[in-house]
């Protein structure tokens, strides 16, 4: 997000505040005449009975510096008699209206303008609550600031994701100001003090600073119950969701076991899980049981927060945790590491017989386990060794599935690591035995012909499962090149085709491969799917010295910096000879010069003094 969209977006939610504040409505009676006066952002209206009589549209929400508008206008009575409106309306620090009828004065009222950030918005906890109370549940994942954070510039996130992506820490002393603030507010409770804490918080994320407040604010001198009726007020009177998460951070501060019911609704929603679960845990009794209540009624982000906080303090939430753990939680595997860690997967999987279900279970948690985002990695997890070994064991007995002897080959893919990487492995959570175990298992297993009749016969009639049977077809080393490039005529933009056929470790195919994607035309302007197959494609270029020059030309002559970078790095792999006096050699000279990104920058400059 760029500096510009976010002052728009500033300005934008400024206006909207201003606007709010100052749109009022007044309805008066005189002689059986309905008299109305409307004041908004952007004009005065004045109507008789309904109908327009006056009307001042203003073309800037600048003129609205002109302290003071007049409307005049007539209408006539039913005995005839025409009637005279004079409106007067403004005022800088009041709104001021006056309004006569005939010189008369039917009304003269002044209200302060206060600006007051929670004022004329919907409240969100009250929101949440009266879903909850008609529904039993939360049947929206939209909450009343959508407006205030998001528009075209930017898009709306899943509930609770955008504090997993923050990591940018507040401004020195913001914290102590702000629990300043809040403790000013505590002892002398009015609008002025609260406007002040309420500001202070709303543009922050609570999550770049709750550690540090936590810290700081157990060391302030307080009244506990002072304190806890601030953050109540702050709960029930938040418009935006920092305001939300911040009352709840106070409450998990202080003793809130008489609010624990509003707290597990407030829960239920992704966006608050992880806070909410903070104050349940820290300010409730029994809260295990609470959190265990969240994490069966919460999806996604919201689910992996439960999990961080529920133990697996009895064998029904161990069970649980095992076989219910990952469902409907995000991708990945930080999820799965806390379902192997809490569910105890390792003393299930050593008994001498388990169940189907079990045995399912198992075999999701290490695919996710294996699944090689962002998060952490089956090297990880303690006993990885012990668990394979086990789950290949019980695979002799339950491995019935085309699915589940997918997983088989995908803890094969995970044993062809190099030795460098193995001897890690064996110096932590893994032992010599264990992996010669884990190969003879599957190899055993992998006797069975029909699992690869069944990957060729999905392949072959575009049934579902392909990636799956593309997985199969490569751990039996099965010739499927035709297959594939058959699909790719239909479908010249599916990746994993590509990757398939990578496996075959051939020039040809490769420079087959790079053939298709000049069907894709201009490379400044592929698709998200093109360009995965593009960079993917570079990529594996740095196994085959020399092959696809004019292919790495396009890319480094795109205005496309991820494709830049990949393309002249893979340049470090191939012999000068192969493109000095080319124009992929201008394009490093240029790029060593005057490249914006600094990374291609330095790339180049590495190539031309290393091949001088």
């Amino acid at each position: 997000m760029g500096f510009k969209e976010e002052f728009r977006r500033e300005m934008r939610n400024a206006q909207n505040d201003i606007a709010n504040e100052v749109e009022k409505q007044w309805v008066l009676e005189f002689e059986g005449h309905q008299i109305e006066v409307m004041n908004g952002m952007m004009e005065e209206v004045l109507k008789v009975d309904g109908q327009i009589i006056a009307q001042n549209v203003r073309k800037s929400i600048w003129s609205h510096i002109i302290p003071f508008s007049t409307m005049k206008g007539t209408f006539q009575s039913k005995s005839g008699k025409t009637h005279k409106v004079d409106v007067k309306i403004g005022g800088f620090v009041k709104l001021n209206i006056t309004v006569k009828v005939d010189g008369k004065q039917l009304l003269h009222e002044a209200m302060k303008l206060q600006f007051l950030p929670w004022a004329n918005k919907e409240f969100i906890v009250p929101f949440l609550e009266e879903q909850f109370k008609q529904n039993q549940q939360l049947i929206t994942k939209d909450l009343p600031d959508d407006g205030f954070l998001y528009d075209e510039h930017h898009p709306k996130l899943a509930p609770g994701f955008a504090d997993q992506l923050h990591q940018e820490a507040v401004t020195p002393f913001y914290t102590k100001k702000l629990i300043k603030l809040f403790l000013e507010q505590v002892i002398n409770p009015s609008d002025r003090t609260r406007k002040s804490t309420y500001e202070k918080i709303k543009d922050e994320k609570v999550i770049s600073y709750f550690h540090e407040f936590l810290e700081l604010f157990s060391e302030a001198d307080k009244d506990e119950d002072r304190v806890k009726n601030e953050a109540i007020w702050l709960l029930e009177h938040a418009a935006h969701r920092e305001v939300v998460k911040f009352a709840l951070l106070v409450l998990g501060t202080v003793k809130c076991e008489k609010y624990k019911e509003r707290l597990k609704v407030i829960a239920l929603h992704e966006e608050f899980t992880g806070v909410a679960l903070f104050t349940l845990t820290n300010g409730t009794t029994n809260s295990n049981e609470t959190v265990w209540h969240i994490a069966q009624n919460v999806s996604d982000w919201g689910k992996l927060e439960a999990l961080n906080f529920l133990d697996a303090s009895n064998e029904e939430i161990r069970q649980w945790i095992l076989q219910e753990g990952l469902n409907n939680t995000v991708p990945g595997n930080a999820s799965a590491l806390m379902c192997a860690e809490k569910g105890k997967l390792d003393i299930e999987l050593h008994e001498k017989i388990i169940s189907g279900k079990i045995f399912d279970s198992a075999g999701s948690i290490i695919l996710a386990l294996l699944y090689e985002g962002a998060y952490q990695t089956l090297d990880e997890y303690e006993y990885s060794g012990q668990v394979l070994m086990r789950y290949t064991h019980h695979a002799k007995t339950h491995c019935l599935t085309f699915n589940q002897f997918f997983v088989l080959t995908q803890i094969n893919e995970y044993l062809q690591y190099d030795e460098e990487t193995w001897e890690d492995r064996f110096s932590s959570n893994w032992k010599p035995h264990e992996k010669r175990t884990v190969e003879e298992n599957i190899e055993e297993i992998a006797q069975n012909p029909l699992w690869l009749q069944e990957a060729l016969e999905i392949l072959q009639n575009d049934q579902v499962n392909e990636e799956k049977a593309l997985a199969v077809a490569k751990f039996y080393k099965a010739d499927i090149t035709d297959i594939v490039f058959e699909k790719l005529k239909n479908n010249p933009e599916n990746v994993q085709y590509y990757y398939s056929l990578f496996a075959s470790k051939d020039s040809q195919i490769i420079e087959q491969l790079i053939e298709i994607t000049y069907t894709f035309g201009d490379f400044n302007e592929l698709t998200n799917d093109q360009k995965v197959v593009v960079l993917s494609l570079i990529e594996e270029l740095d196994q085959y010295n020399g092959v696809g020059m004019d292919f790495i030309g396009q890319a480094l002559k795109t205005t496309d910096d991820h494709l830049q970078y990949m393309a002249i790095q893979t340049l470090h792999s191939f012999e000068r000879s192969h493109w000095q006096g080319t124009e992929i050699e201008q394009l490093v000279v240029r790029y060593a010069k005057e490249s914006k990104d600094p990374d291609v920058k330095e790339i180049a400059k590495q190539l031309l003094a290393t091949n001088e």
